[in-house]
C-alpha cells in the first residue's frame, strides 16, 4: 500500500519538478524557441496538477482509502486531468470586436446593478465557464501541436511546431508560471505550518528536501513572432 506520507512526499517532488520545467520553459522561450518553451510549460503545469492530485489522494488515504502503486499511476496518468488539476483560474483574453469584448466594456461603463450591467456580467460568466471547461483539453492539444510534426485535419498540409506563434505561447507560459507562483506562495514557510501542517511535516522528513525554484517570467521582447 502507498502511505499518506509517501503521497505527500510525491506531491512535494512533483511541485519541485514543475518549477524546474517552468524555469526551463521561460529560458527556452527567451532564447527564441517559443514552441518548445510551450511544451515544457504545459508539462510543468501537469506536474502542478500531479502535486495537487497526490495531496488529494493523501487526504483520502488518511480517511482510510487504500492505494496500490498502480492506482496512483492511473490517477496521475491522464494529461487533461492533470491540466485541469493544475489550473487555479480562468483568464479571458478578448480581441474586439466581439460579444465578450462588448460585454466587458458594458460591465465597466454601466450603472451598478443596472439591467445592462447584469446582462453583460451574465455573458462574461458564461464565457468564463465555457473557457474553464475547454482550457485543459485545448492546452493539451496545443502542447501536441507544439511538439509533433503531423498532418492537419485535411490530410494535405504538415503542421510544424516551429510555426506556433510566440504571442500565443507566451500567454500560456505566463499563466502556468503564475499558477505555480500561487501554489508556492500558499506553501511558503511562514504560512505552511498553519495552512498545510501535513505538508510541512512531510517536507521536514524528506531527504533530499524539495527545492521550489522561484518563478520567472518570459520577456516581452520575444513575443513578436
Amino acid at each position: 500500500m502507498v502511505s499518506e506520507s509517501l503521497l505527500l512526499e510525491g506531491s512535494w517532488y512533483a511541485l519541485e519538478q514543475a518549477g524546474r520545467l517552468l524555469r526551463a520553459a521561460v529560458g527556452v522561450f527567451d532564447d527564441g524557441d517559443p514552441a518548445t518553451g510551450l511544451v515544457l510549460a504545459m508539462l510543468g503545469r501537469e506536474e502542478i496538477g500531479r502535486s495537487r492530485i497526490l495531496r488529494r489522494l493523501a487526504d483520502e488515504a488518511e480517511a482510510g482509502a487504500c492505494f496500490e502503486a498502480a492506482d496512483v499511476t492511473r490517477q496521475c496518468g491522464d494529461h487533461v486531468t492533470k491540466q485541469r488539476a493544475g489550473t487555479f483560474g480562468t483568464t479571458l483574453r478578448v480581441v474586439p470586436p466581439s460579444q465578450l469584448a462588448a460585454a466587458l466594456q458594458t460591465s465597466v461603463r454601466s450603472a451598478p446593478g443596472s439591467a445592462e450591467q447584469v446582462a453583460a456580467r451574465e455573458v462574461i460568466r458564461a464565457a468564463s465557464e465555457a473557457r474553464a471547461k475547454r482550457d485543459p483539453q485545448d492546452r493539451h492539444d496545443l502542447r501536441e501541436v507544439a511538439l509533433y510534426v503531423d498532418l492537419d485535419s485535411s490530410g494535405t498540409t504538415w503542421s510544424r511546431p516551429c510555426a506556433v506563434a510566440s504571442t500565443d505561447t507566451r500567454a500560456h507560459i505566463q499563466d502556468a508560471v503564475g499558477d505555480y507562483a500561487i501554489e508556492c506562495d500558499a506553501l511558503r514557510d511562514d504560512v505552511i505550518e498553519n495552512d498545510f501542517p501535513k505538508m510541512a511535516k512531510a517536507r521536514a522528513a524528506m531527504n533530499p528536501a524539495p527545492i521550489l525554484l522561484e518563478a520567472t517570467w518570459p520577456t516581452l521582447m520575444e513575443a513578436t513572432g
